[in-house]
């Protein structure tokens, strides 16, 4: 999980798939395009190697969009996880914090109610 977590849930690492995702998708449709341009075959062969490349495109793009739907959520569930076990490591401090600041909070109204009656006690009224 530490090892998936640490390498997958970044921006770079996000932002470098989805450009190569879209490069490849350009590139496969650039490169349709040259052949069909540059081709000796046919027109009617050309527009049959047409068809089936932007199949193979389709195909290809499909499957990437899967694998990065299926890598967005394993870093979902690593995220999950990983904020699980800090609530869970989070939940002793905070108990503790709170003992403490109800501990000095009633520390402090002492304080202050000691210092009202050695205040008031040489006041007359």
């Amino acid at each position: 999980m530490e090892n998936k977590l640490n390498n997958q849930a970044c921006p770079t690492c996000q932002s470098s798939t989805s450009s190569f995702v879209a490069g490849a998708a350009i590139g496969a449709v650039l490169g349709a395009v040259l052949g069909l341009m540059l081709s000796p075959a046919s027109g009617e062969q050309n527009r049959r190697n047409f068809v089936k490349a932007a199949g193979n495109t389709k195909k290809y793009v499909e499957e990437k969009v899967d694998d990065l739907e299926e890598a967005y959520e394993d870093i979902k569930e690593d995220t999950e996880e990983f904020l699980h076990q800090v609530e869970k490591k989070a939940a002793p401090l905070k108990r503790q914090a709170s003992r403490y600041a109800v501990s000095t909070l009633n520390a402090v109204e002492e304080g202050a109610k000691d210092a009202r009656k050695k205040f008031f006690r040489g006041v007359k009224i």
